[in-house]
Formats: C-alpha cells, structure tokens, sequence
C-alpha cells in the first residue's frame, strides 16, 4: 500500500552521487515565456541552479559525481518531460485557434 502522505512528482527526478546518496533534483517546467522550459538543478548543498542546455546540466552532474547510468536516467527524464511539456503546448494552441476560429 502506498504511503498516502508521500508525493509523486512528475515533474522533477531525485539524482543520486556514485555513492547513493541524494544528491538533489532535476526539475523541468514551463518558463515565464511562452514556448520555453527552464531546467533546474536544485542541489541539496549548493541550492538552487538553472541551466541553459541538457549539456549544460549533464556536465555539472558529472562534476558533482553523479553516475554514468545516472545521468542517463536524467537525459530519459529531460526528453520525455520536455516531450510531454511540447505536447501540451501544441494542444493548448490548437484549443485557442479553435476557439478563435469559432469566434468569427
């Protein structure tokens, strides 16, 4: 049974150091802008980093001694995340020129 005061975040992954620990989270959402995401890296010691590119992230996780395997994870993560995020951002625009078009 799951535990009912856990959350599930779909939005961000936890990243784990070659030695299993929690080292932070990957986290990815819609930008202030439309059409952008901002990638986060919210490192427990350090705080909270934002970063330009997946390259970007993926070298500071190697830096901070994160997995090869791991880091593989964050690069599924990042493509299905910024995949789910273009979907909705296709739909939302294809409602509002529906709505527009009715309109008329």
């Amino acid at each position: 049974m799951a535990d009912p005061n856990k959350s599930i975040y779909t939005s961000s992954l936890d990243v784990k150091d070659k030695n299993g620990d929690i080292l932070g989270a990957v986290c990815v959402s819609p930008s202030k802008e439309i059409g952008k995401r901002d990638i986060l890296l919210m490192d427990e010691k350090t705080g909270t980093q934002s970063v330009r590119s997946t390259t970007e992230l993926i070298n500071m996780l190697s830096k901070k001694n994160v997995s090869f395997e791991d880091r593989k994870i964050v690069l599924d993560f990042l493509a299905e995340r910024l995949r789910v995020l273009e979907q909705e951002l296709a739909f939302n625009t294809l409602k509002t020129l529906k709505e527009a078009e009715n309109k008329k």
